[in-house]
């Protein structure tokens, strides 16, 4: 059967009109069963990416606390009430920027929050980081996201750190991946790219409970009963 690429959204239809199209009881339910392993497989992926986003809202609205009263000094830092709070919420220092984070998506543009990054590193004029990069590539080539991964209108401009980037003219149903680098005032670049960032698949989402209602309608229809349940 030809498949939309990696769109369950629109295979899941799909396989449904093919489904009403059959006179054969066997291949409606195949058609139809497969119908329901799609939607099962958006809402699926719809969670995964919520609970990323939900894990990382909280060290987002941290961060961007921490390094406010951070700017204003140390003692200021001290004395804010998030000190009294559990040290694991501090923002840590790593070896390579973290993550880049999902915002939203559409079948064409990605957005992606750049969380703050506390390098490890020797050199003290390196600690201080002001300006940002972010770097993609569509998912599956088999190498790794690189400083050459700036074809896209959003990748490879330097942004202030914490921007939300947006990046454009993506092909509708593909997968992408993001990393992102930082550079001091004096434009060095420091310890490399960061770490890459999930799979993020270019649609847009259709209602899950929606699909639902439409499988059980066409399988009702088909008297196929128990898949309408």
């Amino acid at each position: 059967m030809l498949e939309s690429g990696h769109n369950v959204y629109q295979n899941a239809l799909f396989s449904m009109l093919v489904a009403s199209s059959k006179d054969n009881v066997v291949e409606q339910k195949s058609l139809l069963l497969e119908s329901f392993e799609y939607i099962k497989k958006s809402s699926e992926d719809e969670d995964k990416l919520k609970r990323i986003i939900l894990e990382n809202a909280a060290a987002i609205k941290i961060a961007n606390h921490l390094m406010n009263f951070d700017e204003k000094g140390p003692n200021v830092l001290q004395k804010s009430p998030l000190n009294l709070m559990d040290k694991t919420i501090d923002l840590k220092k790593t070896n390579v920027p973290p993550k880049p984070i999902m915002v939203s998506r559409t079948s064409t543009t990605i957005t992606m929050r750049l969380p703050y990054f506390r390098p490890i590193t020797e050199h003290k004029e390196w600690r201080n980081i002001s300006k940002i990069s972010l770097f993609g590539k569509e998912s599956g080539s088999g190498v790794a996201v690189s400083l050459n991964n700036s074809e896209f209108p959003g990748t490879g401009v330097k942004f202030d750190p914490g921007s939300i980037v947006a990046v454009s003219k993506l092909t509708p149903n593909k997968k992408y991946v993001f990393a992102w680098g930082a550079y001091t005032a004096d434009n060095i670049w420091v310890n490399g790219i960061g770490e890459t960032s999930e799979e993020i698949l270019t649609v847009l989402p259709l209602n899950i409970n929606i699909l639902y209602g439409y499988l059980s309608q066409i399988s009702f229809k088909l008297k196929q009963y128990q898949i309408s349940k």
